[in-house]
């Protein structure tokens, strides 16, 4: 914990989805590694690309290395194409989540979910999107709300994901909790007026992302979650 602050109570929890709630690492290198491989890209590796990703979103980042390197201006949209037809298997959930999800849900705390990725679409004639991915892992029901890229005008670090999340469930922001893994998921909780906490258990430099974003709560492990203060709503 930072900052001498600590909640009397929190009744709802906002989830970041990638490298939080699920590992989608060999998903996403995998499309990587592929795209690379169909535009003659070398010396760059897909791994290590997605680790070292700067504060800005992904697209951005492959328009930049297009440009860098003279290849083709659509690495993204091919990056799409083959991420969301993957087939399922490649996901899974971070020791511990699930039986945190079970405890909360158990505990009647909803719970909601606000990605950068889209919600729901469909690319190639296949259902994608988050909401499917959600599915995939058994989480459907766990979550009162998704809100995706798809469903706000502007992306973290600005707030209006969360915010459209907790006006649907029905807390004030200074009654939540965001968990997320970037700099950015913490500067969108700061921005909404709820508390943060940097969730480091799928990222490899928890440590620089916390002195960076400065949350509210470092936790390591998802049980650490269960020692903070939630209660259910009178």
């Amino acid at each position: 914990m930072t900052g001498g602050r600590y909640p009397e109570k929190l009744s709802a929890v906002v989830w970041d989805f990638d490298d939080t709630l699920a590992d989608s690492m060999d998903a996403r290198v995998n499309a990587l590694r592929r795209v690379f491989g169909d535009t003659d890209i070398v010396g760059v590796d897909p791994l290590d690309f997605l680790l070292h990703l700067p504060e800005t979103n992904f697209e951005l980042s492959l328009i930049g290395l297009s440009e860098k390197l003279g290849k083709p201006s659509d690495l993204f949209e091919r990056y799409k194409s083959l991420y969301w037809t993957k087939a399922q298997g490649l996901l899974r959930m971070y020791p511990g989540v699930h039986d945190l999800l079970q405890r909360l849900e158990s505990q009647s705390i909803p719970q909601g979910l606000v990605t950068q990725k889209a919600r729901s679409f469909h690319m190639e004639g296949v259902a994608a999107g988050v909401a499917v991915e959600v599915e995939e892992l058994g989480l459907t029901s766990m979550y009162s709300v998704v809100v995706g890229i798809d469903d706000v005008q502007e992306t973290k670090p600005h707030p209006e994901g969360i915010l459209m999340a907790l006006e649907r469930i029905g807390v004030q922001p200074e009654n939540a909790l965001m968990v997320g893994d970037t700099v950015t998921d913490i500067e969108a909780a700061r921005a909404a007026g709820c508390w943060s906490c940097l969730a480091t258990w799928g990222v490899p430099d928890g440590a620089s992302r916390a002195a960076r974003s400065n949350p509210d709560f470092v936790m390591e492990s998802p049980s650490g979650l269960l020692t903070l203060p939630f209660a259910r709503q009178a």
